[in-house]
Protein backbone atom coordinates (compact mmCIF):
# COMPACT_ATOMS: atom_id res chain seq x y z
CA UNK A 1 0.00 0.00 0.00
CA UNK A 2 1.43 3.40 -0.98
CA UNK A 3 1.67 6.15 1.67
CA UNK A 4 0.96 9.83 1.06
CA UNK A 5 3.33 10.75 3.88
CA UNK A 6 6.83 11.91 3.17
CA UNK A 7 9.64 9.91 4.61
CA UNK A 8 10.47 11.02 8.17
CA UNK A 9 13.98 12.44 8.19
CA UNK A 10 16.36 12.66 11.12
CA UNK A 11 17.41 16.18 12.10
CA UNK A 12 20.22 17.57 14.20
CA UNK A 13 19.01 18.92 17.59
CA UNK A 14 22.04 21.22 18.03
CA UNK A 15 21.08 24.83 18.74
CA UNK A 16 17.51 24.17 19.89
CA UNK A 17 16.58 25.56 23.31
CA UNK A 18 13.69 24.65 25.58
CA UNK A 19 11.02 27.37 25.77
CA UNK A 20 10.10 27.99 29.40
CA UNK A 21 6.53 27.14 30.35
CA UNK A 22 6.39 30.54 32.12
CA UNK A 23 6.24 32.16 28.69
CA UNK A 24 2.80 30.59 28.21
CA UNK A 25 1.36 31.87 31.47
CA UNK A 26 -1.66 33.43 29.71
CA UNK A 27 -3.01 29.92 29.14
CA UNK A 28 -3.35 29.41 32.91
CA UNK A 29 -4.43 32.98 33.70
CA UNK A 30 -7.91 31.78 34.66
CA UNK A 31 -6.59 30.75 38.07
CA UNK A 32 -4.53 33.89 38.71
CA UNK A 33 -5.71 37.17 40.24
CA UNK A 34 -5.73 39.68 37.39
CA UNK A 35 -6.71 43.27 36.73
CA UNK A 36 -7.48 44.59 33.24
CA UNK A 37 -7.46 48.28 32.30
CA UNK A 38 -9.18 49.86 29.33
CA UNK A 39 -8.99 53.58 28.61
CA UNK A 40 -12.48 53.97 30.13
CA UNK A 41 -12.87 51.09 32.58
CA UNK A 42 -11.34 48.46 34.82
CA UNK A 43 -12.16 44.82 35.54
CA UNK A 44 -10.94 42.03 37.78
CA UNK A 45 -10.72 38.26 37.42
CA UNK A 46 -12.80 35.90 39.49
CA UNK A 47 -9.53 34.62 40.96
CA UNK A 48 -8.86 38.13 42.31
CA UNK A 49 -12.22 38.16 44.10
CA UNK A 50 -11.57 34.68 45.50
CA UNK A 51 -8.05 35.70 46.63
CA UNK A 52 -9.62 38.41 48.82
CA UNK A 53 -12.15 35.99 50.34
CA UNK A 54 -15.05 37.05 48.10
CA UNK A 55 -15.26 40.51 49.64
CA UNK A 56 -17.73 42.82 47.94
CA UNK A 57 -15.76 46.08 48.19
CA UNK A 58 -12.13 47.13 47.87
CA UNK A 59 -10.14 50.33 48.12
CA UNK A 60 -7.86 50.87 45.14
CA UNK A 61 -4.48 52.48 45.79
CA UNK A 62 -2.01 53.46 43.07
CA UNK A 63 1.68 54.20 43.22
CA UNK A 64 2.19 56.31 40.08
CA UNK A 65 6.00 56.20 40.32
CA UNK A 66 6.34 52.41 40.60
CA UNK A 67 3.33 51.66 38.34
CA UNK A 68 1.76 49.42 40.96
CA UNK A 69 -1.82 49.01 42.16
CA UNK A 70 -3.03 47.62 45.50
CA UNK A 71 -6.51 46.26 46.19
CA UNK A 72 -7.43 46.34 49.87
CA UNK A 73 -10.64 44.71 51.16
CA UNK A 74 -12.89 47.24 52.93
CA UNK A 75 -16.47 47.60 54.11
CA UNK A 76 -19.14 49.85 52.64
CA UNK A 77 -18.35 52.32 55.44
CA UNK A 78 -14.97 53.17 53.86
CA UNK A 79 -15.52 56.44 51.96
CA UNK A 80 -13.30 55.21 49.10
CA UNK A 81 -14.86 51.74 48.82
CA UNK A 82 -15.39 50.46 45.27
CA UNK A 83 -17.97 47.75 44.69
CA UNK A 84 -15.88 45.44 42.55
CA UNK A 85 -18.09 42.35 42.69
CA UNK A 86 -21.76 41.54 42.24
CA UNK A 87 -23.46 39.68 45.06
CA UNK A 88 -25.98 36.89 44.61
CA UNK A 89 -25.72 33.13 44.81
CA UNK A 90 -22.04 33.65 44.30
CA UNK A 91 -19.91 36.79 44.18
CA UNK A 92 -18.65 37.60 40.69
CA UNK A 93 -16.35 40.37 39.44
CA UNK A 94 -17.75 43.24 37.43
CA UNK A 95 -16.40 45.69 34.85
CA UNK A 96 -16.42 49.22 36.24
CA UNK A 97 -16.71 52.34 34.09
CA UNK A 98 -14.17 54.85 35.44
CA UNK A 99 -12.78 57.00 32.63
CA UNK A 100 -11.59 59.69 35.06
CA UNK A 101 -9.32 57.19 36.80
CA UNK A 102 -8.14 55.02 33.92
CA UNK A 103 -7.54 57.89 31.48
CA UNK A 104 -5.24 59.49 34.09
CA UNK A 105 -3.30 56.23 34.41
CA UNK A 106 -3.02 55.87 30.64
CA UNK A 107 -1.72 59.42 30.31
CA UNK A 108 0.74 59.30 33.22
CA UNK A 109 2.06 55.85 32.31
CA UNK A 110 2.35 56.70 28.60
CA UNK A 111 -0.07 54.03 27.41
CA UNK A 112 -1.95 54.01 24.10
CA UNK A 113 -5.72 54.65 24.31
CA UNK A 114 -6.57 51.87 21.86
CA UNK A 115 -4.83 49.14 23.86
CA UNK A 116 -5.92 47.01 26.81
CA UNK A 117 -3.45 46.35 29.65
CA UNK A 118 -3.50 43.42 32.09
CA UNK A 119 -1.34 42.40 35.03
CA UNK A 120 -1.51 39.39 37.28
CA UNK A 121 -1.38 39.93 41.00
CA UNK A 122 -0.09 38.32 44.11
CA UNK A 123 -1.30 38.31 47.69
CA UNK A 124 0.72 40.55 50.00
CA UNK A 125 0.23 41.91 53.50
CA UNK A 126 1.00 45.12 55.38
CA UNK A 127 -0.05 46.05 58.91
CA UNK A 128 -1.65 42.58 59.22
CA UNK A 129 -3.99 43.31 56.28
CA UNK A 130 -4.13 40.98 53.29
CA UNK A 131 -4.29 42.68 49.89
CA UNK A 132 -3.58 42.12 46.20
CA UNK A 133 -0.54 43.70 44.55
CA UNK A 134 -0.35 44.31 40.78
CA UNK A 135 2.81 45.46 39.00
CA UNK A 136 2.21 47.21 35.66
CA UNK A 137 5.85 47.68 34.67
CA UNK A 138 5.57 44.94 32.03
CA UNK A 139 1.84 44.37 31.53
CA UNK A 140 0.35 42.06 28.97
CA UNK A 141 -1.32 44.32 26.38
CA UNK A 142 -3.16 44.12 23.09
CA UNK A 143 -5.08 46.32 20.65
CA UNK A 144 -8.82 46.50 21.33
CA UNK A 145 -11.06 44.81 18.78
CA UNK A 146 -14.77 44.92 18.12
CA UNK A 147 -17.53 47.30 19.18
CA UNK A 148 -17.59 45.97 22.78
CA UNK A 149 -14.11 47.29 23.51
CA UNK A 150 -14.29 50.78 21.96
CA UNK A 151 -13.25 53.47 24.39
CA UNK A 152 -15.38 56.48 25.25
CA UNK A 153 -13.52 59.72 24.80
Amino acid sequence: MASNREEIREICMDGFQIVSGDMFRALTRVNLPAITLWYNSISFSKAAVVALNNCERVRIEVNPKTRCILLIPVTAKDKDAVRWAKTGKEITPRKIECVAFTSQLFESWGWEKDRVYRATGRIVSADKKVMLFFDFNEPENWVMKGPKDKQHE
